[in-house]
């Protein structure tokens, strides 16, 4: 379960305010309301998704790929520590993963799916 300190998330969101978004697409995660993205493009890396919206379309969906617009940010030193972040400011689409797409995302979240 990712948890996120609020006053670390609110400077991340005020830093994130002042950068140009841009389009993301990857495999989306939630659990418990945590959400997190992980970019096809980046499969080591991880962002932290705090949005209401996106849970709820992702819920029937799990994994889901999304592609979203929006603003990355970075709690934490700048020298690798910290969290990053992803501010959503539009979603642009959230289906079921079709097989082959972001094959090394896919096999490296694996163990973080709960199974039923």
């Amino acid at each position: 379960m990712l948890r996120v300190c609020p006053s670390a998330l609110a400077i991340a969101v005020v830093l994130g305010a002042c950068r140009p978004s841009e389009e993301m697409s990857g495999i989306y995660i939630s659990q418990a309301g945590d959400g997190a993205l992980f970019p096809c493009d980046e499969a080591g890396i991880r962002f932290v998704v705090l949005d209401a919206a996106l849970d709820a379309r992702a819920d029937a969906v799990h994994p889901a790929f999304v592609r979203l617009r929006g603003v990355k940010s970075r709690s934490g030193s700048p020298k690798g520590g910290g969290q990053r972040h992803f501010q959503v400011q539009q979603i642009l689409e959230v289906r079921e993963r079709a097989s082959g797409e972001c094959p090394g995302v896919a096999a490296s979240i694996a163990p973080l799916l709960s199974t039923p």
